[in-house]
């Protein structure tokens, strides 16, 4: 077949060759034209042929330049396009799977028979050259062909001309997958994946009800959560009455993600009398072939949903999440019990302890510090030295650090990243409050050195980089601050500890400032805690001088919120003017005054300091800010959040705000 294209190829080219050297039919016509000039007039005649002349003379010379450059390019391809490629590179006919040769500019050349009966239409193997180029000669890609899967790779060769030339070419190879493909598709879609299902506040639902109610509750959720399972081919079974396992197929799991887990819904608008609504959480673990991997990941993918508040799906497969729901904000629940078992817990640890250092995370603010000497006060009662690690003063605190600094027994309470690694030994206890997040620790030399970690905190927990190796956790996302936290656990280990004015102070701020002055993630337990703060001397006006700003920083927030633009109608964003001594500081009250004005839902403030970017966010709970500052790597609560961008300027972080913004929207409507 490939010779007798070539033989036809060759004797069309001589054909045209020739046709261009000689033409008699031209030659007869200008002979009798000049006959005629001849006989019309001899001075006409000897005109036109002394023309005709100079013409054949030109043409001759236009001819042969052209023929030299034709000849020149038929010289350079005439080893692909000639009978030595087939001699030298014979083409194995017999071959089971399609198999082409290519120049090396990907132009197909010559083919087998099975090719050509898999791909009739050469069009649609074009596509497959270029990304067969793209991925690299010698590699495997696979590639789709009209819904076929192939295992295609180009490999390059050499080809000598008689006369010894040397050039390369390519030779294609396809393998039919489809069958293999269809296959482990099959097998991928079967895996089973285990879900564990939590009902978030089912003892608070309970005692919302009266008791002849409770069972009707029970009997619905239960028969709602069944319904559930078999509409996913699933099988579900209690395991307890607030928890339940759900086994299903990774195939089905699809399904319920293109439904974004509609049961968290079902669940929340469950009817049976004036109560709380039910929440549930969820974590599907995906493993990596084996049921313990998966169940694993279904129990860390729970403890998660947990941590981040509740009411809410995640899926785990691998290192990878998955999230869904997250729209109801954090799930309060009684934690008075879990609080006393903390305290003890904590007391013992640090009665073990050689020495104690406290840090929160970078550039502190007051529920940071404050928590911080919250720790120091229960340390002193029992007679223990407690240092605050902390390598630079933030404006945020330099108000009370420098009244900290006339205080008798907080006048060396404060070191150095440096210089605690100096004085740690294996019974160093060491204490992170305000942040679960090992890079964002003000001393992560500090924790990597220690033996013994234990970790406060009330952020939303993180998809990753979380302090996993603490000996005690006390994580509860629906308080509203960690200084609420260790106040909580100050009253349950009792009148042993004796809290100074400043310390009081210090807590009081902390949650005054993570509440807005009590206006957001407050409950019964805030108020408390608040009040018996009042009571061990703190005073609201000096709280409340804590937060003063100077003239600069409050035409700052002023600047920041006259700039403000909306984007997409209800998203505040602005930049807070740069080279301010607490910019920081000032773009969170930006933020938070941008959520005063009517329509806004969410409100996104960036201010540079140094080479950072601090972007703060905040919303009423419409929209999960939590969600957008996780994408440019930063976290928080469900309406107060945050994260640092580095190497941009303000703008440039302003249009990933938007981007970030784009795509969470985007995940909410599909």
């Amino acid at each position: 077949m490939m010779d007798d294209m070539s033989e036809n190829a060759k004797s069309e080219q001589y054909q045209e060759k020739t046709g261009r050297e000689s033409n008699p039919i031209g030659v007869a016509a200008v002979i009798l034209l000049l006959c005629i000039c001849f006989l019309i007039d001899a001075r006409v005649g000897f005109g036109a042929l002394i023309g005709a002349a100079a013409g054949f003379f030109a043409w001759s010379l236009l001819k042969d330049n052209g023929t030299r450059k034709e000849e020149n390019a038929d010289d350079r391809v005439a080893f692909l396009d000639t009978t030595v490629l087939q001699h030298n590179f014979p083409l194995p006919q017999n071959m089971p799977i399609p198999y082409a040769v290519l120049d090396i500019r990907g132009h197909i050349l010559m083919y087998n028979e099975k090719f050509a009966k898999e791909f009739p239409n050469m069009e649609l193997i074009l596509p497959v050259v270029d990304q067969l180029k793209k991925a690299g000669i010698g590699k495997h890609a696979v590639v789709v062909v009209e819904e076929k899967h192939y295992d295609a790779m180009l490999n390059q060769c050499e080809v000598v001309e008689e006369n010894g030339a040397v050039g390369n070419v390519l030779n294609m190879t396809l393998v039919d997958i489809s069958k293999q493909y269809e296959l482990e598709e099959r097998l991928d879609r079967n895996e089973t994946v285990i879900g564990m299902l939590f009902l978030d506040n089912y003892e608070d639902v309970m005692d919302s009800l009266a008791e002849d109610r409770q069972p009707l509750l029970s009997a619905i959720v239960d028969r709602k959560l069944t319904q559930f399972a078999a509409d996913a081919n699933g099988v579900m079974r209690k395991l307890q009455m607030d928890r339940y396992i759900l086994l299903l197929s990774k195939g089905d799991l699809e399904a319920l993600k293109e439904k974004k887990f509609d049961i968290m819904n079902t669940i929340r608008e469950i009817n049976v009398g004036e109560h709380i609504p039910v929440t549930m959480s969820m974590g599907v673990g995906i493993g990596g072939g084996s049921l313990e991997d998966a169940m694993q990941s279904a129990k860390a993918a729970l403890d998660l949903a947990l941590g981040r508040g509740g009411d809410q799906v995640l899926i785990k497969e691998g290192e990878k999440y998955l999230f869904y729901g997250a729209k109801a904000g954090e799930v309060g629940r009684n934690g008075r019990i879990r609080a006393r078992v903390k305290a003890d817990a904590l007391w013992e640890l640090m009665g073990a302890s050689s020495s104690i250092m406290v840090m929160g995370h970078r550039n502190g603010d007051l529920d940071s510090l404050g928590s911080s000497m919250g720790i120091c006060a229960i340390a002193r009662a029992m007679g223990k030295k407690c240092r605050i690690v902390m390598n630079e003063v933030s404006t945020g605190i330099k108000c009370i650090s420098e009244q900290m600094a006339q205080d008798e027994y907080y006048q060396t309470a404060f070191m150095k990243e440096k210089d605690a690694l100096k004085e740690m030994d294996d019974k160093t206890l060491v204490i992170v409050v305000d942040t679960h997040r090992t890079s964002m620790v003000e001393g992560p030399s500090v924790l990597e050195a220690a033996k013994k970690i234990v970790v406060f905190d009330h952020h939303r927990k993180s998809a990753q980089d979380f302090i996993e190796q603490a000996v005690l956790l006390y994580h509860e996302p629906y308080a509203s601050s960690t200084s609420e936290l260790i106040t909580e656990m100050i009253q349950h280990i009792g009148k042993k500890i004796k809290l100074r004015s400043i310390e009081a102070d210090a807590l009081l701020a902390g949650i005054t400032v993570d509440t807005k002055n009590f206006a957001v993630k407050t409950g019964a337990i805030t108020f408390e805690s608040a009040g018996f703060l009042r009571r061990n001397g703190a005073d609201s006006i000096r709280v409340r001088m804590l937060f003063q700003n100077d003239i600069d920083s409050y035409k700052a927030k002023a600047t920041a919120v006259r700039d403000a633009e909306l984007y997409l109608g209800s998203m505040a964003l602005s930049v807070c003017p740069a080279n301010r001594e607490n910019s920081t500081l000032t773009a969170a009250q930006a933020a938070d005054d941008l959520m005063n004005v009517t329509g806004v839902k969410a409100s996104f403030v960036c201010c540079k300091v140094d080479d950072v970017v601090y972007v703060s966010a905040r919303s009423f709970g419409d929209v999960n800010v939590q969600r957008i500052m996780e994408k440019l790597g930063g976290g928080g609560h469900f309406t107060v959040s945050g994260a640092q961008l580095k190497d941009c300027s303000a703008e440039e972080a302003k249009e990933r705000v938007r981007s970030a913004i784009d795509e969470y929207l985007k995940e909410e409507t599909t």
